[in-house]
């Protein structure tokens, strides 16, 4: 363990719009069992895997290496920034961007969303990258970022943009480069509109044979009941349109819901759907908050819409990131605490 990874005070609650960050173990790294915490459900060990990351939001592997994005400085937090997981030992990447909310490895680049912007690295020696460019900058000062990023089978890149909360939390942003999926080219340019609609676009995944993102989407978290809506996972289409905010899912609002597309998948209000994987015909979805008096888990829904299932539950903190690598489901914890479970 890098001697740099101090024991953190864990803040108690973190901004819905707050990416939060995991790390993982390179493929066939030893984990130890836990000897209490976190169970599986299919009876599998639930592996610690690292230590003291620094607000994780986001797995990449490449080049046989792990990379983890760790998000903003929080209070008690160090910085976030890019590291590197291997047998437990945590390094950051010299020079890398910091406050990372999502990655994408495609070719011999690493894709990172920094908010604002979004980077190529090339070059990866081991150790540190040769090269970054920006490939795409931050338009306008009204721009909130991107969250989540994801290469699609067409080879284009997809991120979710966030809006900016408080201020626009149950009412539409007005900068046009928000509450929506966007995709371009890998070099940032030809940037188009995909969906709209949706509050918090977060994190994206294509399962296997999709030509369409899954879309971690998360509801308001305060105001009137009436205006809290579900949390949501859509599968993000070209012209698509979610409602948001004329239309938040609501059994009265049936009549202002009949013209927009509907959620693939439902969630109770205030589970806060973050990170999302998949193996073979099952998502695997990570609850920040987790279903109603369950606490945070990760859980299994088909890739068809059907029954939520526990799978991962007993964590220490609300978990935010998750990717599958391997057979193996990583899960990053608020805490700092990288686990893994065979799936």
């Amino acid at each position: 363990m890098s001697a740099q990874r101090a024991v953190r005070v864990v803040p108690a609650a973190l901004a819905v719009a707050l990416v939060l960050a995991a790390s993982l173990a390179l493929p066939g790294s030893t984990g130890a069992q836990t000897a209490s915490g976190p169970t599986a459900a299919n009876g599998q060990p639930v592996q610690i895997v690292a230590q003291y990351v620094y607000t994780p939001t986001s797995f990449a592997w490449g080049d046989g290496t792990m990379f983890i994005g760790e998000g903003p400085s929080l209070p008690n937090y160090g910085p976030g920034g890019l590291v590197t997981v291997a047998r437990g030992d945590v390094k950051a990447v010299p020079n890398g961007p910091t406050d990372v909310y999502g990655l994408a490895w495609e070719g011999n680049s690493l894709y990172v969303s920094t908010g604002p912007t979004i980077i190529a690295l090339s070059g990866w020696n081991g150790t540190s990258f040769a090269s970054d460019k920006t490939i795409y900058a931050n338009p306008s000062p009204s721009f909130n970022g991107f969250g989540g990023i994801a290469f699609g089978p067409d080879g284009r890149l997809y991120a979710g943009l966030l809006a900016k909360e408080p201020a626009y939390d149950h009412t539409k942003d007005p900068f046009p480069l928000s509450q929506a999926v966007v995709s371009m080219k890998a070099n940032g340019s030809d940037l188009r509109i995909v969906a709209r609609g949706l509050r918090q676009p977060f994190q994206l995944h294509f399962p296997a044979g999709s030509r369409y993102p899954y879309v971690s989407d998360l509801g308001a978290d305060y105001g009137a009941p009436a205006t809290i809506p579900r949390d949501q996972i859509v599968v993000a289409k070209p012209g698509q349109n979610y409602g948001f905010p004329s239309c938040i899912w609501m059994p009265a609002q049936a009549n202002v819901c009949r013209k927009f597309n509907k959620p693939l998948i439902f969630l109770p209000k205030h589970t806060s759907p973050m990170g999302i994987s998949s193996i073979a015909k099952t998502l695997y979805v990570a609850l920040y908050t987790g279903l109603p008096g369950a606490g945070p888990e990760v859980v299994t829904i088909p890739t068809s819409g059907g029954p939520v299932k526990p799978f991962v539950t007993g964590f220490d903190s609300p978990i935010i990131s998750l990717a599958v690598q391997d057979g193996y489901v990583y899960i990053g914890e608020q805490g700092g605490t990288i686990y893994r479970v065979y799936s």
